[in-house]
């Protein structure tokens, strides 16, 4: 069993993508999802508040990625090729997380939109 958390959430967000993918959403539960990644209901919350979260876990790792991208441009350059620079310092990212996407996009648009379309996004 990894100790390594970023590992362990990885592997709760990839089991989640694929039971949901299997089950659909309400069909899955943090129970199952836990299991499938190999740890317990209560590692499963320590990580994910409830499976909702499982779905964009990896939307806080984008923003890191994309403010250290926007960070790192010159500043003596126009709008449009500061944009450039920085979308290509995402690319590996957005390339690393292609299967998960994959898998999460027929999820959301399966889902309820009772829930989907006011999902609580956190605005920084």
């Amino acid at each position: 069993m990894p100790r390594d958390g970023r590992v362990v959430r990885k592997r709760l967000e990839r089991a989640g993508l694929e039971l949901m993918s299997e089950h659909g959403f309400d069909g899955t539960t943090a129970e199952q999802i836990a299991a499938r990644a190999g740890v317990t209901e209560r590692t499963f919350f320590r990580h994910f508040p409830d499976k909702r979260e499982v779905l964009f876990a990896s939307e806080d790792e984008l923003h890191e990625v994309t403010v250290d991208a926007l960070a790192a441009v010159p500043l003596d350059l126009d709008a449009l090729p500061a944009l450039q620079r920085a979308f290509h310092g995402v690319v590996p990212l957005i390339e690393r997380n292609r299967t998960l996407a994959a898998l999460r996009a027929p999820i959301i648009r399966a889902s309820p939109p009772s829930w989907s379309a006011s999902w609580p996004r956190r605005v920084r």
